[in-house]
């Protein structure tokens, strides 16, 4: 990490800061030593209980991909059902990509007037309410219902590393890890079970897609759980801290994250952010493309479709690990040539051609994506020294990386669709990852992602 320091504040609390390992409030950091604390420090984990974070985190990194790896397992019926051409169907997998980087922005706006768990949970309502509006008969509505969604996703996909800040800056590695495992598995979940629930369960696409919402319902429950103890938290704080003639003010606190324009003129920055750019146009376009291009090799749909889901679960391993190690380390470039090596290696399989070690390049492909958006994650907060900057560097990286991830899977279907094969589309994809190895061994390379004038 840049500092052996990290500093996170919550509204009217005690900003937060982890010195050698040891979480401690900056009025301790500051206080002489053998000298007593005033009054018990509270931050912001203790106001909402472990218990009630690791759940809502939890199910928040579940609901950020399920739309996704639904729509895409029941495309041939929905394009049955309206008549659809690819060019159509399209809006149900990329459109929601685009969402991603569109309205990414509004979440610094956001978190100036309410908490970070407030936002997120009005994210998550967003996310219910267009995966059940999937299930009402009509292509504009399905279309309405399926971007909808992805505005929720794309405001809660640069939240959830804020979140992690706040509430573990402890345990950025293994809370982002578990969160990066959750994120990149739950499209290969939603896309291996989407199918058995319709043939076996609910015999309807509609009704198959409306029970996606279900986990959202909890995942609403579980941060609005949260932003109330947060809030509540927020206010008492304020009551002891405040002196007793003093009206509670009404302007924002200051303490919520903002923009810090000195991102954009961080090189770091502009690495984190073609590092999480380039990955998600890689992970975009094996998610649209990969069965596909085994089912045009002769494998059946069934065993296309499980691919996957094989590359989705192997994802969770890295997923899980390369954000504890990446903590551990002031830099992370070997970390990340590591992690784009496993995609190249998985790419060269693919290209290789055949259906007999497919599962393989799957599950390395899978390695490699899992390693890369849980790095590019873990990036963000290691890079950023404080609450603001990492809400900053979090919009921008997600809000263009997402716009530059829209452009794979586009790409790769026109380069097939020019050329009648799928060898040009993978040699393109093998020659992204020389920039995307360039922008990791930057970022990892320990310089903060700020200019500050």
């Amino acid at each position: 990490m840049p500092t052996n320091d990290t500093n996170v504040a919550g509204p009217n609390m005690d900003p937060v800061a982890i010195r050698d390992g040891v979480e401690v409030t900056d009025i301790d950091a500051q206080r002489p030593l053998g000298e007593p604390p005033a009054v018990q420090a509270r931050t912001p984990l203790s106001v909402v209980g472990v218990g009630a974070a690791v759940v809502a985190i939890v199910l928040l990194g579940l609901n950020l991909r399920l739309v996704f790896g639904s729509a895409s397992a029941m495309i041939v019926e929905i394009r049955g059902a309206y008549g659809l051409g690819a060019g159509s169907a399209a809006l149900l997998t990329t459109g929601p990509v685009v969402c991603l980087g569109v309205f990414a922005v509004a979440a610094t706006r956001a978190v100036r007037r309410w908490s970070v768990p407030a936002v997120l949970t009005g994210c998550l309502m967003l996310v219910l309410v267009g995966t059940a509006l999937r299930g009402v008969a009509g292509w504009p509505v399905l279309v309405f219902g399926t971007l909808l969604a992805g505005v929720g996703i794309a405001v809660a996909n640069v939240l959830g590393p804020i979140l992690i800040r706040l509430l573990f800056p402890h345990r950025l590695g293994v809370m982002t890890g578990l969160f990066t495992a959750l994120v990149s598995a739950s499209a290969g979940i939603a896309s291996g079970v989407t199918i058995p629930l319709d043939t076996s369960v609910f015999h309807s696409w509609r009704i198959t897609l409306v029970a996606w919402a279900v986990p959202s319902v909890f995942a609403v429950a579980a941060m609005a759980l949260v932003a109330w103890r947060y809030h509540r938290g927020a206010d008492h704080e304020a009551a002891v801290t405040a002196p007793p003639s003093t009206a509670r003010p009404s302007t924002p606190r200051p303490s919520a994250p903002g923009w810090e324009g000195g991102v954009l003129r961080s090189p770091t920055a502009w690495a984190v952010t073609g590092f999480m750019g380039l990955q998600s146009l890689l992970a975009y376009s094996m998610i649209a493309w990969l069965p596909t291009i085994y089912r045009d090799r002769g494998q059946t749909a069934e065993s296309a479709g499980l691919l996957l889901t094989v590359l989705s679960v192997s994802s969770i391993a890295t997923a899980l690990t390369v954000p504890v190690v990446a903590a551990r380390f002031r830099r992370q470039r070997g970390l990340a040539v590591a992690v784009v090596a496993l995609s190249v290696a998985g790419l060269i399989g693919v290209l290789g051609g055949g259906v007999g070690l497919a599962v393989v390049w799957a599950i390395l492909l899978g390695l490699g994506q899992g390693g890369q958006l849980s790095l590019a994650l873990t990036l963000i907060n290691l890079r950023a020294p404080d609450t603001s900057t990492a809400t900053s560097l979090s919009t921008m990286a997600q809000s263009i990386g997402y716009l530059v991830a829209a452009l794979g899977p586009i790409t790769a279907g026109a380069i097939h669709g020019a050329t009648g094969s799928w060898t040009t589309p993978l040699v393109v994809l093998l020659a992204v990852m020389i920039p995307l190895t360039l922008c990791g061994w930057t970022a990892g390379r320990g310089a903060p992602a700020t200019m500050r004038t």
